[in-house]
């Protein structure tokens, strides 16, 4: 898998599953059937969904701890999950569902959503 930081938005990017993984284990979901299967993958609840034509925006929380939410960038062209965590705020996996709006704004998560391919060229 990948590791990447993105400098320009003070993100950390890490490859954690590709679709490829999944289709290996499931066959081959719907791609809604695919979200959910990664939730449980990553056995979290899925939040919140922010889908754009070329990707998503995905929140996952751990049930029961309202401090354990974390950002996914879904990529739609290569078919891999990314997660995406804030390098300076060094919670690593620790927010709350209150500051996805903020949060994603402010570091440019829809806007990496919508254009993954960007964090290809920001490495």
């Amino acid at each position: 898998m990948q590791t990447m930081n993105v400098p320009a938005n003070g993100l950390i990017l890490r490859q954690v599953l590709r679709a490829q993984d999944v289709v290996a284990l499931l066959g081959r979901p719907e791609e809604d059937a695919l979200m959910f299967a990664f939730a449980r993958w990553a056995e979290a609840n899925l939040r919140r969904w922010v889908d754009f034509a070329n990707g998503a925006l995905l929140f996952l929380m751990v049930p029961g701890d309202p401090e354990s939410g974390m950002f996914y960038i879904y990529d739609r062209a290569t078919c891999s999950f990314w997660m995406a965590d804030i390098d300076e705020s060094r919670c690593w996996g620790g927010y709350r569902e209150e500051e996805f709006d903020h949060l994603s704004q402010t570091y440019g998560l829809r806007a990496l959503a919508q254009h993954p391919r960007r964090r290809a060229l920001a490495a």
